[in-house]
């Protein structure tokens, strides 16, 4: 009887280890859900969208919008909004900028960052005298302070428009200028500020005057957790060196700007004598690493900057097109996703591409989308939804 009882216990926990073995098994195999992407148009029809997560989670985009069409040219405002998460929609637009100007191409798009107050810091282009012009909105972003002129040494020869980061009550303002005629003697200089874009210091250089600056392509820099500032753009070693530089830009206890130079590593040197107008996208994934998508021999490559990695491909579809001006963007999973335009002239902006990679940074499957073509004078940007789901916006 004993003896039976045994067995009869020793049935049940035999199929309850094999029903548990079966639940795993199968939880296993279902296979995961990838997140989907949407694509949709600037707010207004507007034109070089970029876009910004806040520390909060708050998803900003700027962009200009031409108002003037009677004028031949792309005259027009700077226009800022941020995305509703309740709505899933973008809040009502207030204007950036207080005087029209004439936007030009993808290299003079307009940058701007989210400081530690939470006010909106914006630097953009304006050619005939080329200058920048900078300014903030107040706390509750609502309302843009009249433009200031960014004066000061080292503004000779710009030609493409200056990057901007924030970190706590910091402001840091970032440019490639010099000679144009000689690139190779160009270099990167950076202004900043230590009251959260109240006044901004003198401007200074950062990175070897040896190594140059390409002339008309366009550098981009994002602070990292520890107060660092990255800073990517592209050289110009004796007048041919195209290769992508990254500079990691600390401060001394008596706020002294110490840097490092330290090259990114390309798919492969790209020697070329023109100015190839390229711009690069940088952007952080859920560990905290930071990411760089950049052009090279007319392909894009995906770069992780914290682990000095090997540049990748980002498409595996060999084209003779070029991969022009890329966006990118991480979800709380991992996946990364890529936007650029391929086959984009000096002003067209191509034809609109994407990649997906997961968290392992394997391809992913995309969704079957419409071709779409990017306007002209324009690119795309990318952001993650609250839900973990991507947004193109072009």
């Amino acid at each position: 009887m004993k003896a039976q009882k045994f067995l009869n216990l020793f049935h049940r926990v035999c199929r309850g280890f094999m029903v548990l073995m079966l639940t795993v098994l199968v939880s296993c195999t279902e296979p995961e859900l990838l997140p989907t992407i949407e694509v949709q148009r600037v707010p207004e029809n507007g034109i070089q969208p970029r876009i910004v997560l806040d520390e909060w989670g708050d998803t900003h985009l700027l962009y200009f919008r031409a108002e003037f069409p009677d004028s031949g040219a792309y005259l027009g405002h700077l226009y800022y909004t941020r995305y509703d998460n309740r709505k899933r929609a973008w809040q009502p637009s207030a204007r950036v900028s207080a005087e029209p100007f004439n936007y030009k191409d993808q290299i003079y798009r307009a940058n701007f960052s989210v400081g530690g107050e939470g006010r909106i810091h914006v630097v953009w282009f304006v050619d005939r005298p080329e200058r920048f012009l900078y300014t903030r909105s107040d706390i509750n972003k609502g309302n843009f302070e009249t433009p200031r002129l960014i004066s000061g040494a080292y503004l000779d020869g710009i030609d493409a428009n200056a990057d901007i980061a924030s970190y706590n009550n910091r402001v840091a303002l970032v440019w490639a200028s010099g000679d144009l005629m000689r690139e190779d003697q160009r270099s990167v200089f950076m202004l900043q500020s230590q009251d959260n874009g109240g006044s901004f210091g003198d401007p200074v250089m950062i990175a070897d005057s040896a190594l140059g600056a390409c002339a008309c392509c366009a550098l981009s820099a994002e602070f990292n957790q520890a107060g660092e500032l990255l800073v990517a753009y592209r050289s110009a070693v004796n007048n041919t060196g195209r290769h992508m530089q990254q500079l990691i830009i600390n401060q001394n206890a008596q706020g002294d700007v110490q840097s490092f130079y330290q090259p990114v590593h390309a798919l492969s040197e790209w020697e070329i004598a023109s100015c190839p107008v390229s711009t690069n996208d940088m952007a952080r994934e859920v560990s905290g690493a930071y990411w760089l998508v950049y052009e090279t021999e007319n392909q894009l490559v995906k770069q992780n900057l914290s682990a000095n990695s090997v540049p990748q491909r980002v498409s595996a579809q060999a084209s003779s097109a070029r991969e022009k001006h890329p966006a990118m963007a991480f979800n709380a999973d991992g996946y990364q996703l890529i936007a650029w335009g391929e086959g984009g002239g000096f002003f067209s902006g191509g034809s609109l591409r994407l990649a997906l990679f997961d968290a392992e940074g394997k391809p992913a499957d995309l969704p079957a989308m419409d071709d779409t073509d990017i306007p002209d004078r324009s690119s795309v940007a990318v952001m993650m939804k609250p839900d973990g789901n991507f947004l193109v916006v072009y």
